[in-house]
């Protein structure tokens, strides 16, 4: 086997290993006079889940005050064998929650039990999610919900997501659930939750954190501490795995929530004397770490450049502004962009450090990550990005509240990390998703066709030897389609409201499906091919043979507007990929 081959074989298994390593989350914020038209947008990538998956939850009617039973299955698995031990042992139940009818969701999950990161639902309401470190001595082992358990009835982001309209409502749920049931981060008993809330008119920020070790749910005490901020509608905020809330004022109700226990807790527990200053923070959070403050730096310096906002790397010193005034207006791609960057033409800009350059000119090795090997040869440490190879999923959230609900709410939506990913657009007035992207990935092969696995093949080869000119191929793909995509959606928007007056929500469903569909299959063939591509010119060697053609995704088409249609799905002998699905002219979702 020859040595060149077998090097670029080993670069990428080291990659792919790194790519299973969980990182921390990333999410920015803006308010509805910070973009161009009106519209609430926010954006988010899940970095700790390996392989994301979304599951569409269907409307449920309830006779008000019924009572479900909590499930929560504990502790967490950390790898294969354990998730499968945990599912043979089954879910405990933990409590009984009072529910009445709920809202059609699309949650997101991640790691090997699909646990639950986020979500978007009919009316647009759209939660993510942030580890936060916390202080020691909130932790309580008591706490039976959390952001992100591995069962809905005990998960505080689907609750919020099937009881709620608003940001504030979800506010209102979660922070009662919190205090009735008790705080646990499913994930790490030890750490808080930061979690983000957009409707189609204003975005919070909502952290948590946990009750101390003492707490009991027969105490009659809250089950922890929690605290909203809204952020102003001309202004932009991130979060990146660090409490953000400072000074609070509960007298401005229309710009802060909280727990009763807010100020009382921490002096309960010691943190702080009567009378001394509260910020939140300081009170309850941790400094957190160079990659998590340099993130800040980064999403709020491109926000508001004017601000002329300085970075140091020491969480101790680089402390924020909650918020800040937009300079240049928030487009979806804008923040698409912005979900991508890799410190470029800043200081932290690994790729330009000069152990990556040959003579004058730039390595081609020369990556913002990739495998640790490599990094620990060149002795350099790569720096925590905003864009990073661990993410299960990304999202742009677009709102707007001049459009009805079915049509209003988009969810740019990647089935991997940004820079190597494709948006496609998902409306949440959708009532079904496709098989393919609505299966949890298989963790104990790869499987070739599945989007997970497609999505994260090609950034791992975009990762492996070549990156300069693999990431060159990977883009040429993915931002004609993007552009193409956002081209498009005002054409179809137009129709879909249009179709929604003369045939209803039924018709205008069914529309919705299909576009939906239709995009994520063009998509799932050409990240297929594109995985191939980058194989035989990266990896195999000898390109110059045949050399292989970039795909491309097909241009968006407009749905037919059909009465009544039937669906035939063909796998096998098409003009796809052998054992993807066809749809037929025809095709009812």
């Amino acid at each position: 086997m020859p040595l060149g081959f077998v090097m670029r074989l080993s670069l990428l298994i080291a990659s792919l290993a790194l790519a299973w390593h969980a990182t921390p989350c990333t999410t920015v914020m803006c308010g509805k006079k910070a973009t161009p038209d009106g519209s609430v947008l926010m954006s988010h990538s899940c970095d700790g889940d390996i392989m994301g998956v979304m599951t569409l939850m269907p409307a449920v009617n309830r006779p008000p005050g019924t009572k479900v039973p909590m499930y929560r299955n504990m502790p967490r698995p950390r790898n294969y064998d354990e998730y499968v031990a945990n599912v043979r042992k089954g879910y405990g139940i933990v409590g009984h929650l009072t529910l009445g009818s709920t809202y059609r969701t699309i949650l997101f999950g991640g790691h090997l039990e699909s646990m639950t990161t986020g979500g978007i639902n009919e009316h647009g309401l759209t939660v993510a999610i942030e580890f936060i470190p916390m202080r020691a001595g909130l932790a309580c082992s008591r706490g039976a919900v959390g952001p992100n358990s591995n069962h809905w009835s005990t998960s505080l982001i689907a609750n919020a997501l099937m009881r709620a309209k608003t940001a504030r409502e979800a506010i209102r749920v979660i922070g009662s659930m919190v205090e009735e049931y008790g705080f646990q981060y499913y994930r790490n008993p030890n750490a808080g939750v930061a979690l983000p809330i957009a409707d189609k008119n204003e975005v919070w920020l909502m952290e948590i954190f946990g009750p101390g070790p003492d707490w009991k749910p027969e105490s009659g005490k809250p089950g922890g501490v929690w605290c909203a901020q809204r952020i102003p509608d001309g202004e932009v905020a991130v979060t990146a795995n660090r409490s953000r809330i400072g000074k609070i004022d509960l007298s401005r109700t229309d710009e802060f929530m909280a727990s009763p226990n807010v100020f009382s807790l921490s002096e309960e527990l010691g943190f702080r004397k009567p009378g001394d200053p509260f910020i939140w923070h300081d009170a309850y959070g941790d400094p957190g770490s160079r990659g998590v403050c340099l993130r800040e730096w980064r999403a709020l310096s491109l926000a508001a450049p004017g601000l002329d906002l300085k970075a140091t790397g020491d969480p101790l010193r680089d402390r924020y502004p909650f918020s800040v005034p937009r300079g240049q207006p928030f487009t979806v791609e804008r923040l698409v962009a912005l979900m991508r960057d890799a410190y470029q033409g800043t200081e932290f800009d690994i790729t330009e450090h000069p152990a990556f350059r040959a003579g004058a000119k730039k390595s081609p090795l020369a990556r913002p990550w990739g495998p640790p090997e490599l990094f620990d040869l060149l002795k350099i440490k790569p720096e925590r990005a905003i864009a990073t190879p661990t993410s299960g999923y990304v999202f742009v959230s677009q709102l707007r509240p001049w459009l009805p609900d079915p049509v209003a709410h988009c969810l740019w939506f990647a089935y991997g990390p940004a820079d190597t990913s494709c948006f496609t657009p998902i409306y949440s007035g959708v009532t079904n998703l496709p098989e393919d992207w609505s299966r949890p990935a298989d963790f104990t092969r790869i499987t070739r066709g599945q989007p997970q696995w497609e999505f994260r093949l090609v950034n791992t080869l975009t990762d492996s030897l070549n990156y300069q000119s693999a990431i060159r191929d990977v883009r040429a793909v993915i931002e004609p389609a993007e552009k193409r995509f956002l081209a498009f959606q005002p054409a179809f928007e137009e129709a879909a409201v249009s179709l929604l007056r003369k045939r209803g929500a039924a018709a205008t469903a069914r529309f919705l499906n299909e576009y939906v569909a239709a995009n994520m299959r063009q998509i799932g063939y050409s990240y297929r091919e594109l995985a191939d591509y980058l194989m035989f010119r990266y990896l195999a060697g000898a390109p110059e043979v045949a050399p292989p053609k970039l795909p491309r995704i097909a241009a968006p088409e407009m749905p037919a507007a059909r009465p009544e249609t039937t669906v035939a799905i063909v796998v096998g002998p098409s003009t796809h990929p052998p054992g993807t699905h066809e749809v037929k002219a025809g095709g009812r979702l």
